[in-house]
Formats: C-alpha cells, sequence, structure tokens
C-alpha cells in the first residue's frame, strides 16, 4: 500500500514541476513508509525513496521502511548536499507546515543555488481518503476502544472523579491493545460539561449530572474518536431536552454525509436543527473532522470549509450544545462516506446512558 501512497507525491512533484519532495511531518512519513520515531525525514524523488534518520532508529526503518533506501543521518553532516548532487535535484518541495524556520535557515545555508518550493497541505490532502487497509485497522481500533469504554463504564458512580474515569478509560486501553490514548482523555461533569475541552478534575460525580466523555485510542498508528453523554440519576429536563436535539441533529448529519456533498452543506443541516430548536448560539464548534494519522486532519465539516466528500473520507459528526454554568451535550460518530448512506463505524449507544448508585 505504501508504494501506492508514495505514487501520490510523484504526481505532486509533477503538479509543482519538483525534482524532489523533502518531508518532516512524522505522521506523513509513517503514512508513506510504515515508520514510526520522534525524528527523520523523507526524500521523494521520481525514482527513488530515501529515509534519513539517525542512530537511534536504524534498525526499526531498515526493518519496517520496506522497498525504502534508508540512510542513518547526524545533524548538519551533509547528507542533503550528497543526495542533491546524486539526484540532480535543482527543484526542492519542503514540507511547509512542518519545517521550522531554524530548518529552513540551514537548507538555505547548507545547499546554496537549489530552488525552495514551499509545499502546503498537498500530503495532508492525499491521506483524506482512506484505503481498505486504513479502514480495518480503524475497525481493530474501534473494538479496543469500544471495549475499554464499556470495562470503564461499570465502574462509574456517583463519589467517583472525572480523574478516576479517565485514567481507568487510558488504562483500559492500553491493557487492551492500544498504544496510546489518541488525545488526553475529556471527562467533564455537571456545569463543566459546558466546557467543550475541560480536562479532567477531582470533581466527583454527583447525582444529576451529565457527563460528557470524549476519547479515542492510537492503534497501529491510527486513531479513534467518539464522544458520548451518560447522566448520574435524573438529569434536569432541559438538558434532556438538550439531548435530544443535539442527538437527532447528529442522525440527521450521519444521513447527510454522502459522496458528493459539501462539508459546509453537512454542517449547516446539522448546525440548523439546532438553531430552530433555540440552542443556535451554544453549538460553538464545527460539526466534525477527519480521522486517521491525525486525530483531527482533513477534511474538516465546518462553515468555512470549501471541500467535498469523496468515498472512503472516515470523518466524525459531533454536534454538541453547552450551556453556561449548568452543563453540555455532545455526541459523536467516525463514518465512512459511501456513495449511498454512509458506514457508521462507531458502536456506542448514543442515548442518555445512565449511571447508577453504587
Amino acid at each position: 500500500m505504501q508504494e501506492v501512497r508514495r505514487k501520490s507525491v510523484v504526481s505532486v512533484l509533477d503538479r509543482l514541476a519538483l525534482d524532489a519532495l523533502l518531508i518532516r511531518s512524522m505522521q506523513n512519513i509513517f503514512y508513506l513508509t510504515g515508520f514510526k520515531g520522534s525524528e527523520g525525514s523523507l526524500l521523494i524523488t521520481r525514482g527513488d525513496c530515501v529515509l534519513m534518520t539517525d542512530s537511534r532508529y536504524i534498525l526499526h526503518a531498515t526493518d519496517v521502511a520496506k522497498g525504502i533506501v534508508v540512510t542513518e543521518t547526524q545533524e548538519n553532516d551533509g547528507t542533503l548536499s550528497t543526495l542533491r548532487d546524486r539526484y540532480g535535484i535543482d527543484r526542492l518541495g519542503f514540507d511547509a507546515l512542518h519545517t521550522t524556520y531554524r530548518m529552513y535557515q540551514r537548507y538555505v545555508e547548507s545547499l546554496p543555488g537549489l530552488d525552495l518550493v514551499p509545499v502546503q497541505n498537498e500530503l495532508e490532502e492525499i491521506r483524506r481518503c482512506k484505503d481498505a487497509s486504513e479502514i480495518a485497522v480503524l475497525r481493530r481500533a474501534l473494538e479496543i476502544h469500544t471495549k475499554a469504554f464499556n470495562r470503564t463504564f461499570e465502574k462509574m458512580a456517583p463519589g467517583v472523579t472525572e480523574r478516576e474515569i479517565a485514567n481507568e478509560l487510558d488504562y483500559a486501553m492500553r491493557s487492551l491493545g492500544a498504544e496510546a490514548p489518541a488525545f488526553e482523555t475529556i471527562v467533564a461533569s455537571g456545569p463543566r460539561a459546558a466546557l467543550p475541552h475541560a480536562r479532567p478534575t477531582d470533581r466527583a460525580l454527583q447525582e444529576g449530572d451529565v457527563i460528557i466523555v470524549d476519547f479515542g485510542c492510537l492503534y497501529e498508528g491510527y486513531n479513534t474518536d467518539e464522544t458520548v453523554t451518560l447522566c448520574v440519576g435524573q438529569p434536569s429536563d432541559e438538558l434532556q431536552r438538550v439531548h435530544a436535539v443535539v442527538n437527532e441533529a447528529r442522525k440527521i448529519g450521519i444521513d447527510a454525509a454522502r459522496v458528493g456533498i459539501s462539508v459546509r452543506e453537512v454542517d449547516g443541516v446539522v448546525r440548523g436543527y439546532i438553531k430552530d430548536h433555540g440552542y443556535g448560539e451554544y453549538f460553538r464548534h464545527g460539526t466534525g473532522h477527519g480521522v486517521g494519522v491525525d486525530v483531527h486532519e482533513a477534511p474538516a465539516v465546518t462553515p468555512r470549509i470549501e471541500s467535498t466528500l469523496e468515498e472512503n473520507m472516515v470523518i466524525t459528526i459531533e454536534p454538541g450544545v453547552y450551556l453556561p454554568h449548568v452543563g453540555g451535550v455532545r455526541l459523536e460518530d467516525m463514518i465512512v462516506i459511501r456513495m449511498g448512506q454512509a458506514e457508521v463505524l462507531t458502536s456506542l449507544r448514543k442515548d442518555l446512558l445512565t449511571i447508577r448508585g453504587r
């Protein structure tokens, strides 16, 4: 599969009239080679791919990066200059989104006369549509993530803190085979559920609370992302109404998401439904985003983006309403875009799950 992906990068070389492209993003390097590490660069020419990394990763890189020239490098050792001469590079694209100014200055100083061309999000665009192997990995990751949540849900009760829930969920995902949580797990209860990205605290669950749990796992280089809203006992009538509105908006968004529709239109139908029910000012983020090697990747499902959904894109639909000093509701699913109805990958219930007393 990496060979097919690398051919897509060569098409970028052709389109931008580049002799080669130098990639610094470790996510893009993983996507193109299978190599994961904290440091490395990937040079792609029309004939070769050269992975440059230091001595810590050289054995791992050689093992996983099949069909790739692997070169051990040290800081400022002249490897790039050597490769420039070897491949006759006069016009080099560089990964502008992931190249620091300091690194750019090094290129300028060490490669005099080279035409350096900034390449923006072309690589991220290649990752928008997932192949069968990527979707298979996401399915396995979601099995882990779902089992972990179900284990954790059994331990939730009044008096348990947000932090204890987050720690338990993170541990369960790792123990079931995840590499790590995909991001810092969000557990926000009571009035704190009005904070879309609240960090877990030592606040204990109380009767009447709603609790937003937003979590995911990293597995074989791919991320999951799902949000559920729970309640302890009976929440207020208003929060029950909010949940019903958000849940229906979620369903409407999933129904709307299909090949050929714009992300702006999907966001519009979700946002419009929430607005029509009186909560428009309390929905203050996008309706969704792509998920894959990064937790948040293209396409963003917002009113500000000009983009059209394509087959095999994996995105989230995650409407939310947040009432200051009262609480909030967010419900999130991951879906695969198809020609007809989107396929929902996530499987946790989105009705108002109730946590019982001890």
